[in-house]
């Protein structure tokens, strides 16, 4: 990877969408492995959304590497030491337990009452693998960036986990909006939980910038950054859960509203660094 990155708006969807396909599988995993039997419908509908998002993800790196052959390029050796080879792989692996994930969830749904216990283990064995390539997929878009030598982005250890937490948010998010009438038991709790991890994060990645957070405080992305980032990813949907009760209506306004900020937290982030 060349050490000044130029990246198109594929590249910044990518991060987004890779970002919310492993939230949405860790939750769903979570779900699984520690839930009740009230918390599978959260387990069902995070792996539904898994694998489509992460199918979107090479056509988004497709689209800006311009020709299909460079993208099937980066699967005909594994180096370690390139972090588009680790990375293209590691989506691949992804890929692969997010489709055995949804098929053992359709199996279970067709199976006799008696056997879904036995399709209920293989899928949570499934799951703590799955999490851990769900883990690399939304953490190692921030290392690749802290790889460059760009201004934000140059030696900053706090853009992967930032991602990581920001992608458990909207991973919630995107299952409370797609979930319908299923009771997301218990699920609030760790939702907000995701979202206050996130908050955490964001302010020691500003705090390490030092001098250049200004650039989002006070400078051109500000108006982006306060109105996006901090009152509608964060500062109104925590109002929101804590004021408006937990009706359907409240907790779809409250996802789209996490889907937003999270969405803006990682262009903020990559604009930045190319400014």
């Amino acid at each position: 990877m060349g050490k000044n990155p130029a990246w198109s708006w594929y590249i910044i969807w990518y991060f987004f969408v890779g970002g919310l396909a492993a939230g949405a599988y860790f939750m769903a995993a979570l779900a699984d492995l520690f839930g009740r039997e009230r918390a599978q419908p959260v387990a069902r509908v995070g792996y539904a959304i898994a694998l489509p998002l992460a199918l979107v993800c090479p056509i988004l790196l497709t689209l800006d590497l311009g020709m299909p052959v460079r993208t099937l390029y980066m699967f005909r050796l594994f180096k370690i030491d390139s972090p588009m080879s680790v990375g293209s792989w590691a989506l691949l692996g992804f890929g692969v337990f997010a489709l055995v994930s949804l098929i053992l969830v359709l199996a279970e749904t067709r199976m006799a009452p008696d056997r879904a216990p036995g399709i209920r283990r293989l899928r949570r064995a499934v799951g703590v693998p799955g999490m851990l390539f769900g883990f690399f997929i939304a953490g190692y878009t921030g290392v690749l960036l802290g790889a460059t030598n760009r201004p934000v982005w140059g030696g900053n250890v706090w853009i992967g986990p930032l991602f990581i937490a920001s992608a458990a948010s909207v991973g919630a998010a995107a299952i409370a909006l797609w979930a319908g009438r299923a009771r997301l038991a218990g699920f609030r709790r760790l939702d907000v939980i995701a979202t206050a991890l996130e908050v955490l994060l964001l302010v020691l990645f500003l705090q390490s910038l030092g001098a250049a957070a200004a650039i989002f405080l006070t400078g051109s992305f500000a108006p982006l950054f306060w109105g996006a980032v901090v009152v509608a990813g964060v500062a109104l949907p925590f109002l929101i859960r804590f004021f408006a009760g937990a009706g359907r209506g409240p907790e779809l306004v409250t996802a789209a509203l996490l889907l937003v900020g999270g969405f803006a937290l990682r262009y903020l982030v990559l604009v930045s660094g190319q400014a």
